[in-house]
């Protein structure tokens, strides 16, 4: 008897699918914790430096990326893994995050992210006030 799990091949199921499944695969993230900072490292393949984007508003870091793999090619596609368009994605970074305080850089496909982190000492100082 032929085995049928073995011989399985999940990619014809959806072969002439419109469906997306990107979302899910989109900004893998892994952050690390060093001794003065966190680290992110963010994948995010085939996105140049000019079409990325990192804001900080209300504590929450936002990196916003454009694919762009529109290339005109001879025929017609018949099934497209290969994406293209907008994605963001936003962390939480706490309200004492100064954007001073965070570095970028975008290497071979992958974001490094750095943030700072903040000073407990300096945190209580910023809050108290000198009585003469």
């Amino acid at each position: 008897m032929r085995n049928y799990i073995t011989n399985y091949d999940p990619f014809f199921d959806n072969f002439f699918s419109d469906e997306k499944k990107y979302s899910s695969n989109m900004m893998r993230t892994d952050i690390r914790e060093l001794d003065k900072s966190y680290v992110m490292e963010i994948e995010l393949p085939k996105v140049k430096k000019e079409d990325t984007k990192i804001s900080l508003k209300d504590g929450y870091l936002t990196i916003s990326a454009t694919y762009n793999n529109e290339e005109q090619k001879e025929g017609k596609y018949l099934h497209r893994e290969r994406r293209y368009g907008e994605c963001s994605r936003s962390y939480y970074v706490g309200s004492d995050v100064k954007i001073k305080d965070v570095s970028a850089k975008l290497k071979d496909g992958v974001l490094t992210v750095s943030i700072k982190k903040v000073d407990e000492k300096e945190k209580e100082k910023e809050h108290l006030v000198a009585i003469e």
